[in-house]
């Protein structure tokens, strides 16, 4: 029995997967082909309207490759910010449009989460929102999936009082990270709780390796101060 793939499957459209996170102001690129992976990260600060693009072709260049050899592309939907969730959704949209190439859109707290909800462990993942505000969500190998919170510090410190076993994972400042570390014995650093562009490479290659790919007309990114989260509001 011969198995027919889908127009859009690695099987037909070429086999290397572009990811891209410009949900915050770390930002990060990955290829991957479902064995190989090579990642970037970088500081784009408020400069991802014009360091992304040169950032995909030294990525590609990487490995002598040109954009026909992507045939997907995983893109880190939100939460975010708005100049940089429009830059990546910008950047992916045209390449799928102008290529045929599929998109996939991840949620930017899933990637925090992904590696160590695969391990079996429950994790709190987080993101600044600004104004001293957190935007969070828990996930875990029995978890439903939630709603991103937007809420104080100490909002999240009062829930994590009666989750002591949660792992936190994902960006936070210093002084952050220290208030919670002080209460809470499972923060990770910030090396350890990074967010990666192999892990937004990964899930996507999986999305699309099953066919379950998005339409780029209805894609939409999730803000930071966007439309109200759950539990809290404001940001």
């Amino acid at each position: 029995m011969s198995v027919i793939p889908s127009p859009d499957s690695p099987m037909t459209t070429g086999g290397w997967l572009l990811a891209i996170d410009t949900s915050t102001e770390q930002a990060g690129l990955a290829l991957f082909d479902g064995t190989l992976l090579i990642e970037q990260t970088w500081h784009a600060g408020r400069s991802q309207t014009v360091s992304v693009l040169p950032r995909i072709s030294d990525v590609l260049d990487s490995l002598n490759l040109t954009l026909d050899s992507v045939g997907a592309v995983g893109i880190a939907r939100g939460p975010g910010t708005f100049t940089g969730l429009r830059v990546g959704l910008s950047i992916a949209k045209g390449m799928m449009i102008a290529a045929r190439r599929a998109l996939i859109a991840i949620d930017t707290l899933e990637i925090t989460a992904a590696p160590f909800v695969a391990a079996g462990s429950s994790v709190l993942a987080v993101l600044p929102a600004g104004r001293r505000r957190l935007v969070w969500a828990v996930y875990g190998p029995d978890q439903e999936t939630q709603m991103p919170r937007n809420t104080t510090l100490d909002e999240l410190l009062s829930y994590l009082m009666s989750s002591p076993n949660l792992v936190v994972a994902g960006e936070l400042f210093p002084d952050q990270r220290a208030a919670i570390a002080a209460s809470h014995r499972n923060v990770l650093s910030s090396a350890a709780g990074a967010r990666r562009p192999g892990v937004l490479a990964e899930l996507a290659w999986n999305r699309w390796t099953e066919g379950e790919i998005d339409d780029p007309s209805t894609v939409e990114p999730l803000y930071l101060h966007g439309k109200p989260m759950g539990g809290s509001t404001g940001g």
